[in-house]
Formats: C-alpha cells, structure tokens, sequence
C-alpha cells in the first residue's frame, strides 16, 4: 500500500479520477473533516450474457398463470 495515491474529494468530484485507474489500482481520498476511504478501480471481466440471464430469472419467483411470451421481441421493441 506504499504506492497508493492520496487526494482531496474535492478533486475526485471535480475529475474522473477513477478512470485513470489501472485495474486493481487504487487511490486514498481525504474529506475536508478528516475521513478518510479508499478508490480502487475494479474490472469484473467479461461475462456471459446467458449466465446473467439464468441467475435472473431463477431470482424471479413464478407467480400466477404462465403465458408463453416472445422475450426477443420484448427486448428488441424496448430498444427502439
């Protein structure tokens, strides 16, 4: 942690700041009443697009009558 770089909030609020992060680097940031907290940049890689769709719809609870539904359809008129 000896390489870690410290700023003002002032200045994190004034600049994007984090995007000049290196993955897995990290910034100290110093409020005016003394606190202080760590900025660190943190990429989560690619992910499966599938993956995330599986673990949404098993968050989702069935309820109700099932009624077949076009989702690509859904997705698409939603884009436009």
């Amino acid at each position: 942690m000896a390489d870690m770089k410290s700023i003002s909030a002032r200045k994190l609020r004034r600049q994007a700041i984090e995007e000049q992060l290196a993955p897995g680097e990290s910034i100290q940031v110093t409020k005016e009443g003394g606190k202080v907290f760590e900025l660190r940049r943190v990429d989560p890689g690619q992910g499966d697009i599938n993956d995330g769709l599986d673990r949404l719809l098993e968050e989702m609870p069935p309820e109700g009558k099932r009624v077949r539904i076009d989702l690509a359809r859904i997705i698409v008129e939603d884009r436009e």
